[in-house]
């Protein structure tokens, strides 16, 4: 029973598989899904299909038709074209995940043009029917070069339900379908068999597994720091098979023609897809300038500097305006990629400003001794500079309190940042929330913000409650400063005088590691709830956006196979297995289905920075005990023996 009236609320053709799609009013429908679409690839060396998995600057290729003409376009390039009634014989086979099929050869002209585009060695391939592709799924048939199925099928419902889950919600266009529904109840296609779209009938073949891709920016091909939507899906829409699912694959019954806006009606039902019971938790959304239509989601931007503000003696603030434009959540960081010495560096900083305030974004920035980034950032960067960056990402901000009205903010050093940020949105947006919020410095000189806190104080009156302490012996607490000032330490006792509630607020911490580790024993010790009471950041990059240290050689022995890889660097054994021509089965690419599985026998690893769910959860504690491991997702350290 549905909601509404089923219909097509968009269709989309993807003549370039992995490029981007061309959004289109009608579509005619044949045996291979529609027509035209992922009827051509880039290939490699070997004839084998190139992905936006192994090159994301696919997706920024847009693809023209024009009768028999096709138009390539891509950022920074000047337009390409060939006819297809000039395709040359492909140099050798070509395939795609294995499957062998015919295909001509677009010419060496465009095979440049992508080649300079994608960096890397490869040719564009256009599908011919000397070679149909047999469909494995459903009730069998021929496919296109899509990776599963004629057709893909996603709905607006459950993108809705999906985005309940996300800091950052996600546009359809990641789930890449040819056909998305609107009217229906979320997830409800998971249990649909027949389906009639105007005129032509479908059967649903079943759950659409997805993968890396979903990742990328549709648009620039950039991946998401914090991997999402992958990372949720593995909370909330995984099965029982460890893969996670969103939309369905159609094969049609015949030839024929379907349009936006046609009528959907479900002929026949089945059993959906078994999943295991969800674990994520829905977001609390706030009032910010997504309103105002800003752009939400981790994206690269470019920075124009428009003030740089001392706040202490060795902390300023960088004020920029972002293009395009774009919201956050109060707590979240950014990551900067100023170019030092010829080469781009990327360092993560906490949003010190408010979405509510939006023509402006600041960061405010600790110098640290030894700090590489900050103190260029102090010494260089002035008004007027240009850099790039991308963001915003992190899961530590004020959505995370859920519905908690009361809420105790703690902060040292350049903790502070995310707490101003949450605290002007507070007071900006006139939130119903009771704040507790402490700040620990060395000095009273590095006391920072100390006269907008007194102004927050005053606009939020007995809502919000300021202490300090100053931790360095023989300091001054005679300090011009909202709140109480205390001498020596954070400790338990001086959480229960600034905070004598502290068991009925959540807790949010950000500061050094000594610090947090220190606020974290005070609060486990006080709240009532300890796992839900507590929310600590670091400096505002979470693990994932940190850059590990470099690994160094490696060399990696397939123990079946008896072939031996070595090299040096940050890579995958998947990767490794895949260049050694060594068998391993594969799908997400991101550490979520567990289809690539291995031992590792002998040696070091660590997981990779592209892990969608770094707790690896699709594998059991015996495995991972006896040294199991993802392929996709785990890095060789040094002499590693793999069962394989």
């Amino acid at each position: 029973m549905t909601t509404a009236p089923m219909t097509i609320a968009g269709l989309t053709i993807f003549p370039l598989k992995s490029a981007r799609g061309m959004p289109v009013l009608s579509a005619r429908v044949g045996s291979k899904g529609l027509l035209d679409d992922r009827s051509m690839m880039v290939v490699d060396e070997t004839g084998c299909a190139i992905t936006a998995r192994a090159a994301p600057l696919l997706m920024q290729v847009r693809v023209v038709l024009d009768g028999g003409e096709v138009i390539l376009f891509a950022p920074g390039r000047p337009p390409i074209g060939f006819r297809r009634e000039e395709l040359k014989p492909a140099c050798g086979p070509v395939s795609v995940w294995g499957s062998e099929v015919s295909a001509g050869d677009a010419g060496d002209a465009v095979a440049d043009w992508l080649c300079g585009h994608l960096e890397r060695p490869c040719r564009l391939v256009v599908q011919d029917d000397r070679q149909p592709r047999a469909l494995d799924i459903g009730s069998g048939g021929v496919v296109s070069l899509a990776d599963t199925a004629p057709l893909l099928l996603a709905s607006t419902a459950s993108l809705k339900e999906l985005n309940l889950y996300l800091e950052q919600p996600v546009e359809m266009d990641r789930f890449r379908p040819n056909v998305v529904v609107a009217g229906e109840l979320p997830f409800d296609e998971d249990a649909w068999a027949e389906i009639r779209i105007g005129d032509m009938r479908f059967e649903v073949a079943g759950a659409c597994d997805r993968c890396m891709m979903t990742t990328l920016d549709p648009a620039s091909g950039q991946a998401r720091q914090d991997h999402e939507p992958l990372s949720m899906l593995g909370k909330q829409r995984r099965g029982e098979d460890g893969k996670v699912y969103f939309g369905q694959f159609l094969i049609p019954h015949s030839a024929g023609r379907i349009h936006l806006g046609d009528a959907v009606e479900v002929l026949s039902r089945r059993k959906p897809v078994a999943l295991l019971p969800g674990s994520a938790r829905k977001v609390t959304r706030l009032p910010t300038a997504a309103a105002q239509g800003l752009q939400s989601g981790s994206r690269q931007v470019e920075l124009t500097c428009v003030a740089v503000i001392d706040e202490t003696n060795d902390m300023k603030t960088f004020r920029f305006v972002a293009e395009p434009s774009f919201t956050y959540s109060p707590g979240q960081f950014i990551t900067l990629m100023p170019v030092i010495d010829g080469e781009i560096v990327r360092r993560s900083y906490t949003i010190s400003s408010s979405p509510s305030r939006p023509l402006h974004m600041s960061v405010t920035v600790k110098r640290a001794q030894d700090g590489f980034v900050s103190c260029w950032l102090h010494e260089n960067l002035r008004v007027g500079d240009r850099l790039q960056a991308s963001g915003p990402n992190g899961k530590f901000h004020l959505g995370a309190a859920g519905d908690a009205k009361k809420l105790f903010l703690v902060s040292a050093g350049s903790g502070v940042t995310p707490m101003i940020s949450i605290l002007r949105t507070i007071a900006d947006a006139n939130l119903d929330r009771d704040v507790v919020y402490h700040h620990s410095a060395r000095t009273a000189a590095d006391m920072p913000f100390r006269d907008e806190l007194k102004l927050l104080q005053h606009q939020l009156g007995d809502r919000l409650r300021i202490s300090w302490n100053l931790s360095a012996k023989g300091a001054d607490d005679a300090v011009d400063a909202p709140g109480i000032v205390h001498a020596g330490r954070f400790d338990e006792s001086m959480a229960q005088i600034v905070c004598p509630d502290l068991s009925d607020r959540i807790a949010f911490c950000c500061g050094p590691t000594g610090f947090r580790n220190k606020v974290r024993d005070v609060c486990t010790s006080l709240a009532a709830q300890p796992a839900l009471a507590y929310l600590e950041e670091s400096f505002g990059a979470d693990e994932s956006a940190v850059d590990l240290p470099p690994i160094g050689r490696y060399s990696v022995s397939f123990q079946r196979s008896g072939k031996t890889v070595e090299g040096e660097g940050t890579t995958t054994l998947l990767a490794l297995a895949r260049g050694a021509g060594v068998k391993i089965q594969s799908d997400c690419e991101a550490g979520i289905c567990g289809s690539c599985r291995c031992t590792v026998v002998t040696g070091d690893w660590r997981i990779a920075a592209n892990a969608a769910d770094r707790d690896r959860s699709v594998l059991s504690d015996e495995e991972k005990a006896a040294n199991v491991v993802l392929a996709c997702s785990t890095s060789p350290i040094g002499d590693v023996v793999v069962e394989l």
